[in-house]
């Protein structure tokens, strides 16, 4: 009898009362209606709490909001529609992107909705995006945005194609071996894999990638092998969110129009959770024009100023670098250098207003009395204090363009 009366007093607790909401604890009613054990009265509560809220909310957040009730209630093409009606509002960063990428996945036309979406993209890069910084009108730059799961190939500055991807099955940048992230920044093409060299699971398509890079060394990050890669698996591409780290790619548009668009001379690569709208960008095509100034008029210590002490070459540190351009520059008589084909990409994570680095190629003529050649040269650059320094540099000899 004790028992059957402590079950009648637990259910009406659990009814027509709420601890949480006696003690003003509304953080722990919004864990119960994540896990969907609210009751109505707390459902209220919540609401009635929120419209309190001296906040505005936009139109799109309040779509995204419908979208997740929609999805919680199993109503997936509704959410679908929920979802990219608030991206057509806002096109830049949102988490409908997201929402819509794991859910197309589940619905039986997907590709109905995603032909919605690649229209909303295409007319959001009308615009060229900041970090294109500088690009001659015949080069290729990829970008990658993870957010979206697309690349985007531009030319010279403008979009010529988009194709879906998938990267990292988890969120967030990588930052070590096996993390199953995709990383977030600036890298170039290092190898195209053979296919005897790849497992079925590669599609018979890889190409490499320099991850990581200066800069993630700089701040520590671990790992490697990361690819653009095609795979065995039927639209493996479409599954957004679901690789080890690396960018997966349809086939069919890695070997006929991916692939032939990729020089492992000058084709840069920009990976972005979100590719910004605004940035403040510094002047680096003045940064370089001083530095090739200093170079020319052989001023070994100006020159010098331009990098940075955590500076990484081939040959060691800034140390080793300091004493091989204290040879080769003093030594010479004269010294002639011209920058031709400038590409820039600038890297920012979401919400800075600034670049944290940028990568910069150019072909490079130099001249001497005692010496000549002509290149590609790589440099990351980064800002120490609100100065622009060289934190890596690399040349390829390859003579005429």
């Amino acid at each position: 009898m004790k028992l059957l009366l402590l079950f009648f007093l637990l259910l009406w607790e659990g009814v027509f009362g709420s601890v949480e909401l006696e003690k003003g604890r509304i953080e722990l009613v919004l864990k119960k209606l994540a896990d969907g054990s609210a009751t109505e009265e707390e459902l209220k509560a919540v609401k009635a709490y929120f419209q309190e809220l001296p906040v505005k909310v936009e139109k799109y957040l309040v779509l995204y909001a419908k979208g997740l009730l929609a999805e919680r209630e199993g109503k997936l093409e509704e959410a679908l529609r929920f979802y990219l009606s608030s991206i057509e509002l806002n096109p830049f960063y949102n988490p409908s992107y997201y929402r819509f990428n794991f859910l197309i996945r589940r619905v039986e036309k997907p590709e109905l909705y995603r032909k919605r979406l690649v229209k909303i993209l295409k007319q959001r890069f009308l615009k060229t995006p900041p970090v294109l910084v500088e690009n001659p009108p015949d080069r290729y730059v990829f970008i990658v945005e993870k957010m979206s799961q697309y690349l985007f190939i531009f030319k010279g500055k403008k979009l010529v194609e988009m194709h879906p991807v998938t990267t990292g099955k988890n969120l967030g940048d990588k930052e070590r071996e096996g993390d199953a992230r995709t990383p977030e920044g600036l890298y170039y093409f290092t190898r195209i894999i053979p296919p005897d060299e790849l497992a079925d699971v590669y599609g018979g398509i890889a190409v490499a990638i320099n991850y990581p890079n200066p800069y993630d060394r700089l701040v520590g990050k671990t790992g490697g092998g990361i690819w653009l890669h095609g795979s065995n698996e039927e639209d493996r591409n479409k599954l957004p969110f679901s690789t080890r780290g690396c960018v997966v790619a349809d086939n069919e548009a890695l070997k006929k129009s991916i692939l032939p668009k990729i020089s492992l001379l000058n084709t840069l690569i920009g990976i972005y959770k979100v590719v910004p709208t605004e940035l403040k960008l510094d002047d680096v095509k003045g940064f370089l024009k001083a530095w090739e100034k200093a170079w020319e008029e052989k001023d070994l210590e100006r020159y010098l100023s331009f990098y940075s002490e955590s500076f990484r070459w081939k040959g060691g540190g800034k140390d080793e670098w300091r004493r091989y351009k204290r040879r080769t520059i003093l030594s010479k008589k004269f010294i002639k250098v011209e920058i031709k084909d400038l590409t820039v990409l600038a890297f920012a994570k979401k919400g800075q207003k600034e670049p944290l680095y940028y990568l910069v190629e150019f072909f490079q003529e130099y001249e001497s009395d005692s010496y000549a050649d002509k290149g590609i040269k790589r440099m990351y650059i980064v800002k120490e204090g609100r100065k622009l320094k060289i934190l890596s540099e690399e040349f390829q000899e390859v003579g005429e363009r």
